[in-house]
């Protein structure tokens, strides 16, 4: 059998349809970069299928003997969350004349595009269950970090600061004994952070500058993003301001990297026959999957309904 050359590689139906891989990586690598979730969680490998992931429920406990002491047994308790990766799809579609015009600029509109589109579904799936298309409940079963319990109401700027340390004190407190990492934070609260002003009438948060990336709030890693809130693409607003916690409690990977593909025939997306309009569709799809250990390891900051 002869050896294949890379012509003869993708000789098959639709495979010179495939965008060279450096593409499709760069794409998922923008994705992630613009996602909140793969800078705060814990990166996971995932399966295609069931995921499990173990849960100390009853730790064990250390005892001090003397000399000639009887050693003392401990006890521990396991539980576990059982998650299935879910799919993420998104599809452009271009005229012929666009892409033969500026194939270039085709191919960063794709990388900008699709990354965009992807990463605010990711946040929306792990954060508030949602279908970034639509704003539909995902029905996935997957668990998210809104349905913490931990909830701290907001009210005026002013009482951002203290009101941020409250919920960082519901989660180390808990019964669970959490730590906390960090902050995710809507671009609403942290314009209330940085406007927040003393009796004396000073800005009580100088350090958070107009324009400036905010990173880290009190020693706390921080991810600033509008999917905080939810209100993105065909979302709308929860009144979600934040979330806090322990990030650590949330697992997140992708089971299938991510691939673009062309598609040139066909009604792909219910528009009509491409070649038909001269037209071409690209479609992205990546399947990722997360997992929350501990919903109590984390705390929503909500403006008053």
């Amino acid at each position: 059998m002869a050896t294949k050359d890379t012509a003869g590689l993708v000789a098959g139906p639709g495979g010179t349809n495939l965008l060279p891989r450096n593409v499709s990586a760069e794409i998922w690598q923008t994705a992630t970069a613009q996602s909140i979730i793969p800078s705060l969680a814990s990166s996971t490998p995932m399966i295609l299928g069931e995921n499990v992931f173990p849960t100390v429920t009853k730790r064990p406990a250390a005892s001090i003997v003397g000399e000639g002491g009887l050693k003392p047994d401990s006890d521990i308790q396991m539980g576990a969350k059982v998650v299935k990766p879910i799919k993420a799809v998104v599809g452009l579609e271009f005229t012929m004349e666009s892409v033969l015009t500026n194939p270039a600029g085709v191919l960063g509109l794709l990388q900008t595009e699709l990354s965009g589109a992807i990463a605010r579904q990711i946040d929306l799936a792990v954060l508030h269950n949602r279908q970034a298309s639509n704003g539909a409940v995902l029905t996935s079963g997957h668990e998210y970090v809104n349905q913490t319990t931990n909830r701290i109401e907001l009210t005026t700027g002013a009482n951002a600061d203290a009101e941020l340390w409250a919920g960082y004190g519901l989660v180390v407190n808990g019964a669970n004994g959490n730590d906390f990492s960090g902050f995710a934070l809507d671009p609403r609260f942290v314009y209330s952070l940085a406007t927040a002003r003393g009796a004396d009438g000073k800005r009580l948060n100088p350090e958070i500058q107009m324009g400036s990336a905010v990173t880290t709030y009190a020693g706390q890693n921080v991810a600033v993003s509008k999917t905080v809130s939810g209100q993105v693409d065909a979302s709308t607003d929860t009144k979600v301001r934040g979330f806090g916690g322990d990030w650590d409690a949330l697992k997140f990977g992708y089971a299938l990297d991510m691939f673009t593909k062309k598609i040139e025939y066909g009604d792909p997306f219910g528009n009509g026959d491409l070649q038909r309009r001269n037209s071409v569709a690209y479609l992205t799809e990546v399947i990722f999957g997360w997992a929350i250990l501990d919903k109590s390891a984390f705390v929503a900051y909500e403006d008053a309904v």
